[in-house]
């Protein structure tokens, strides 16, 4: 029986690192690694990463279509991850930016250098 447990955000892109370079579909690699149902699933669409391609959908391609389709494939997934990373950034840049608001306007903290007075 598993047992609920968290896991970091660099064990979760581990894991799905690990299953895109896999020929295994989501229910082959949960149950080896020991995940829950729908785990992958789960962090797939946390991570705005894209599901790697059926092995039926592979077979019909040529070779030389299919290495396109992989290669295409690997983009997608790259632009998506850092688009995540973006907003992350972008998320603490703002919640900075307040903690600073804050301090100056409530603390009279001068943090930033005020760019008109010299």
């Amino acid at each position: 029986m598993r047992k609920n447990r968290k896991y970091s955000k660099a064990e979760c892109l581990s894991y799905l690192e690990e299953y895109m370079c896999s020929s295994q579909n989501h229910s082959e690699f949960e149950r080896e690694k020991g995940l829950k149902r729908t785990t992958i699933s789960r962090w797939l669409r946390i991570f705005g990463i894209e599901d790697k391609p059926s092995p039926i959908m592979s077979k019909k391609l040529s070779q030389t279509e299919q290495e396109l389709h992989d290669r295409i494939h690997e983009l997608e997934r790259k632009i998506k991850s850092l688009e995540v990373e973006l907003k992350q950034s972008n998320m603490a840049r703002d919640a900075y930016d307040c903690m600073i608001d804050l301090a100056e306007k409530t603390y009279n903290i001068p943090v930033r250098k005020n760019s008109g007075a010299k």
